[in-house]
């Protein structure tokens, strides 16, 4: 399996620095805690946030002195307080978001076999073109072992009006007895008609859990009637 083209999620730990200041007495102002988008500049370090829902702050302070690659942007939950006076922000804490790309399952990411070990969905939603959720994964928390995470693009109907996904799921084996939250947020763009950019995209998604045996079973939960994505809106 082409690992580079899926997403490795080590369960045990932060792909993404997540910091904090040391002094014990130290306390958070009210800030808000979301999925959000933040740009580098040529530096590296985070220049802008921009919420799911408002407009792009300039940040004023990152505590957590985190860089990416220059000039990119990047997917991430943050803890971060607006002031909405200069339309600023001040950054708490970051943490990585897995962005996976939806392939068809003949893409050459796949060519070990699709995956389908199960999750809970904890939260599903729309947010600034990605759909967005939040997975609750049996892990070892002693094994070390890392999960990878796709997006399986099952059907996409002539008119790309109706989009239907599939969680990529490989636990590589670990042993299930503790939970641990995995963060996804999958990029919806590429079903975007430029002849018609405001085309409302319906997204199904599926996934696979166990029911109340233990059994590994597929869930359409999520695809009747699914998610109505708006782009540049919702």
């Amino acid at each position: 399996m082409n690992k580079v083209k899926l997403h490795t999620l080590w369960l045990l730990g932060m792909l993404f620095l997540m910091t904090a200041c040391g002094d014990d007495d130290y306390y958070y102002p009210s800030v808000k805690l979301e999925f959000v988008t933040v740009k580098a500049g040529a530096d590296g370090l985070i220049q802008s946030l921009l919420p799911d829902k408002g407009e792009l702050l300039t940040v004023a302070k990152d505590r957590t002195g985190s860089t990416i690659s220059p000039n990119s942007a990047r997917r991430v939950i943050s803890n971060y307080e607006v002031n909405p006076e200069d339309a600023t922000a001040v950054i708490y804490s970051l943490q990585s978001v897995v962005t996976p790309e939806p392939k068809g399952a003949d893409d050459p990411a796949f060519e070990g076999g699709l995956k389908y070990d199960p999750v809970d969905v904890t939260s599903i939603w729309l947010g600034r073109d990605y759909l967005n959720m939040i997975l609750n994964v049996k892990i070892n928390i002693n094994s070390g072992k890392q999960h990878v995470f796709g997006m399986i693009e099952e059907s996409v109907e002539a008119d790309e009006t109706v989009v239907t996904l599939s969680l990529f799921h490989d636990a590589n084996g670990d042993e299930e007895n503790y939970n641990r939250r995995a963060y996804i947020s999958v990029p919806l763009t590429k079903y975007v008609d430029e002849e018609n950019p405001h085309q409302t995209i319906r997204i199904k998604f599926k996934y696979h859990t166990t029911d109340k045996s233990g059994v590994v079973v597929e869930s359409s939960k999520y695809c009747d009637p699914g998610f109505e994505y708006v782009p540049g809106v919702n």
